[in-house]
């Protein structure tokens, strides 16, 4: 009888180190919570989603040519239906076709750590430094050829900076013309600025603090790397490069949809290995680069796939 039951116990711990096993290794978790908001999300709340889980990847981890390193930020712009990357190192903006091949390169003199990028609206973009906490309004016309910092409008929130975890994340949001910045970690941070962007001149700089949004970025986040607004849905993509992350949040600060950046998810043969910058164009294409010098476009699935 006990050799029995040592036998039993034997192979009742074999299954609860391999449950664990698959939970930690296998991403079970992940897997379990995917299936249960596909089962529970009624098709009406999908409909006014972005719905993370319907997309596959189309482009995975092409190189960016002559880029070696230093990948970072991104953002789509609807007039020259192009992409924009920042690269920090040396400090430039690169614009990409939709395809992922470098179109041209502009210099950015006096930037030091520049992170990330967002279009808001005609030629003008704002660039976030790091180091600084700072935002910087550009101008990018088709016959721009470098960009000098002194020349362009800034504000810098001084709050924690200069220790490298500075801002990581931008997104526009043009009915109140807010930028959403966040904070890479330690501690992370979801903030709006206001008066960087708009018409009125002198501007009135305002922070506003959401807990409830800025809980939600938080949300199964080790770090918050990427940020974008969809105006359509008002919801926000918050991406995190050591979590492999992107997840879709709403006003209100409530996780609606999630897309794994690991191996066997949304069709990828590889873990995405740092992702740096999210956005997505007037089609519902998403495109991710990946740290040093990845792109990835993701599409919706066709219907019944």
């Amino acid at each position: 009888m006990n050799a029995f039951l040592t036998k039993k116990n034997l192979i009742l711990l074999a299954l609860i180190l391999l449950g664990v096993f698959a939970v930690v290794q296998l991403d079970v978790d992940d897997r379990l919570y995917d299936w249960y908001l596909t089962k529970t999300t009624p098709e009406t709340v999908r409909k006014d989603a972005i719905w993370l889980p319907d997309y596959q990847v189309a482009t995975e981890a092409k190189e960016l040519a002559g880029i070696n390193n230093n990948a970072s930020g991104v953002t789509w712009d609807p007039l020259t239906k192009t992409l924009f990357m920042v690269l920090n190192g040396p400090n430039q903006i690169i614009e990409l076709s939709l395809d992922g091949d470098v179109i041209r390169r502009i210099p950015l003199e006096g930037f030091e750590d520049v992170e990330a990028i967002v279009w808001v609206g005609g030629h003008h973009f704002v660039i976030a430094d790091e180091r600084h906490q700072s935002l910087i309004k550009v101008t990018v016309t088709p016959e721009t050829q470098v960009i000098v910092r002194e020349d362009c409008p800034s504000f810098t929130l001084d709050m924690e900076a200069g220790d490298n975890k500075g801002f990581e994340g931008l997104a526009w949001d043009p009915k109140d013309n807010g930028i959403f910045v966040v904070r890479e970690r330690d501690p992370m941070r979801l903030y709006k600025i206001h008066g960087l962007v708009g018409d009125k001149q002198p501007a009135t700089m305002r922070v506003e603090k959401s807990e409830a949004l800025s809980e939600g970025a938080k949300a199964f986040s080790d770090d918050l790397s990427g940020l974008h607004f969809d105006p359509k849905t008002r919801h926000l993509l918050v991406l995190s490069d050591e979590s492999q992350l992107l997840k879709e949040v709403d006003e209100q600060g409530h996780p609606v949809s999630f897309l794994e950046l690991s191996h066997g998810w949304h069709g990828l043969n590889e873990d995405v290995p740092q992702a740096e910058g999210i956005t997505m164009d007037d089609a519902g294409n998403l495109y991710l680069i990946s740290e040093p010098n990845l792109f990835y476009k993701f599409t919706r699935k066709a219907p019944g796939q």
